[in-house]
């Protein structure tokens, strides 16, 4: 008897899976992310990338964190907080697809998570950056335990159809360099 029943064989999905039509907003998404990694290895930048956090928000207060730069746009805590959020829901589409390959990948709200999470107003900086620097530190060490094969294992995002570990790597890799920079750009605006 299984202990968690599933109706999902252990074995990879039919390479056919259905075909999802990129819309054109998520396909030049996909373009800007790809040119933030410009070709890099992702995991080297993904290995970096927690030490850029937490030096880009450096001797900053917690005012000048939770300050926006505009309206509907997010602040620096709201950031740290998406990047947090981040590290859970990609942490989890890593194992879903070499664990199940060929699985169904549900989009999130990114923008609502950061709303009802309530970062802005109970965010915390040093905490944010020890769950973004742990949740990543646990996914390189599990990516590094699995064969590179397996890297072309894929799930199918229901806005961008299938995507490989490899791919959703790169993903995030350039994803990181993104709120990187706006994180500089705040600190720019205001001369902090």
């Amino acid at each position: 008897m299984k202990r968690f029943p599933s109706d999902r064989s252990a074995k990879p999905r039919s390479k056919r899976s259905k075909r999802i039509a990129v819309a054109p907003d998520q396909r030049a998404y996909m373009r800007k992310i790809d040119g933030y990694r410009a070709g890099r290895d992702p995991i080297a930048l993904m290995r970096v990338a927690p030490g850029k956090f937490a030096r880009a928000v450096l001797g900053l207060s917690a005012i000048q964190m939770r300050r926006r730069p505009a309206h509907g746009k997010w602040s620096i805590i709201e950031i740290l907080g998406h990047l947090s959020d981040t590290e859970v829901v990609y942490g989890y589409r890593y194992r879903l697809c070499l664990g199940q390959p060929g699985s169904p990948i549900v989009g999130y709200d990114q923008a609502r998570w950061v709303k009802e999470l309530r970062h802005q107003s109970r965010g915390d900086a040093k905490r944010l950056l020890e769950k973004i620097r742990v949740a990543r530190e646990g996914t390189l060490e599990m990516l590094r335990q699995v064969p590179r094969k397996n890297w072309k294992r894929f799930g199918v995002h229901n806005e961008r159809g299938r995507e490989s570990v490899r791919r959703t790597m790169e993903l995030i890799a350039g994803h990181d360099l993104n709120h990187l920079d706006q994180i500089k750009a705040i600190r720019n605006r205001y001369g902090w």
